[in-house]
């Protein structure tokens, strides 16, 4: 899964994105990489969100009030963020701004993403760009596992379906994605709460990436 070349330290990103859909890994990776490189970390906080756990249990009622509320929460942390020196220190942070628009099209009618299209286009114009997305993913019975594990009170109830249609509009949009550079890495097999190695081994795949944008390439598979 991993095949890292050695590069520059000049190669480093500053900004660095880790996405995927939910039980996938990304905080964890987030916050195992802002140790290992004393990096700061920008994370989204769901515990903020007081409809998140209505959601769960009745999608179709609390879409509208829970995506709303997600979008103006990460602008408003992605505002602050940008207020800051982005190269005096590293920052690795667990969501794209662009997550917003793909849960509200999995979760929203059209009537109301139509509603939630105005305010996003106005936001998404005033977030920072990443130096590189790393995109993670995984099975669905892996997520799910990952999940059960963790055993947050509002996920009990998490349909299935929901996760695998989630999970799949992550691999269709990064199969299309072109904004920055992109790295796309399998966790199946992956604990990065243990494995210092696979620490090492992502940043260094980042800095290759980086390093190789600089002309332009499509997004690198391992």
């Amino acid at each position: 899964m991993f095949d890292a070349q050695g590069s520059s330290h000049l190669d480093t990103p500053r900004y660095i994105v880790i996405e995927g859909p939910i039980g996938v890994g990304k905080t964890t990776l987030v916050t195992r990489m802002a140790e290992r490189f004393n990096a700061r970390t920008v994370l989204e906080v769901f515990e903020e969100n007081p409809f998140l756990a209505d959601f769960y249990a009745d999608r179709d009622r609390y879409a509208f009030q829970t995506e709303m509320f997600f979008l103006l929460s990460r602008y408003r942390q992605q505002e602050n963020f940008a207020q800051d020196d982005l190269f005096g220190q590293m920052s690795v942070s667990d969501y794209l701004f662009t997550k917003c628009r793909l849960f509200a099209s999995l979760t929203l009618s059209d009537h109301e993403l139509t509603l939630y299209d105005r305010m996003y286009s106005i936001l998404s114009t005033q977030v920072p760009r990443p130096d590189i997305v790393i995109h993670l993913n995984a099975p669905l019975d892996t997520l799910l596992d990952r999940i059960r594990k963790r055993g947050r009170a509002y996920e009990r109830n998490m349909d299935p379906d929901y996760m695998e249609r989630l999970r799949s509009l992550y691999v269709q949009f990064f199969q299309h994605y072109e904004a920055t550079p992109l790295l796309n890495i399998d966790t199946s097999d992956v604990d990065f709460t243990k494995d210092e190695a696979a620490i090492e081994n992502v940043m260094e795949l980042a800095r290759n990436v980086v390093r190789d944008a600089r002309e332009p390439q499509p997004a690198i598979e391992f």
